[in-house]
């Protein structure tokens, strides 16, 4: 399993909606990923145009006697994966003028609480639909697995959050093409059973 450091290069925070927020820039060393001998050092940061964050430079170091950087070491390098692994090291959330939460504090809050009302309920899709977003995790599933709905109801949270003014900047194009999907289930005609299918010929 992975080891990783991080280290907060740029204090500077960025807010990027619903309590989100996470440091401007990082790195990160990791060691012992499968495959790859040495230490992976990675600077990342909050793209604001992607609205997420990216990894900056990549670089392996050996570390000892016997280690070698070689191109198909290279090859082996989970990047996407080792920036949500330090992204979701840095990242915090806060509600409702409370103390800043971490990501697993964050988390472990959600699955507790059962008592919520649905509005209460959609609100919560859309901050971790923004963080999931923020830390490069597939939003819908995140929602999905956090709040212990299916990803159709987590689709249609999003739709509904979307059409109260409360996600309009943060439907990815997974959610939109779910929504469209579901729109057009839902006014495709339906066959009764034991009709033919099809348009009619010669009548």
């Amino acid at each position: 399993m992975s080891d990783v450091l991080v280290e907060v290069t740029d204090s500077a925070r960025i807010s990027v909606g619903d309590g989100v927020s996470i440091p401007k820039a990082w790195d990160a060393v990791a060691t012992g990923e499968p495959n790859v001998a040495g230490a992976i050092r990675l600077h990342v940061v909050f793209d604001e145009q992607l609205r997420r964050t990216a990894a900056a430079s990549v670089r392996l170091d050996r570390t000892g006697e016997g280690d070698e950087v070689t191109a198909a070491a290279l090859r082996d390098v989970r990047v996407q994966y080792l920036v949500t692994l330090s992204s979701m090291r840095v990242v915090t959330v806060t509600r409702e003028a409370g103390k800043p939460e971490s990501f697993s504090e964050y988390i472990a809050d959600v699955k507790t609480r059962a008592d919520r009302k649905y509005e209460e309920t959609v609100r919560e899709a859309v901050t971790l639909y923004r963080l999931a977003a923020t830390v490069n995790l597939a939003p819908l599933k995140l929602v999905s697995e956090q709040l212990g709905v299916s990803v159709s109801t987590a689709t249609r949270m999003m739709a509904r959050a979307r059409e109260a003014g409360l996600a309009e900047d943060l439907i990815t194009r997974e959610t939109y093409n779910r929504m469209r999907a579901d729109d057009e289930e839902r006014t495709r005609p339906h066959q009764l059973p034991g009709t033919a299918s099809g348009p009619s010929i010669g009548r």
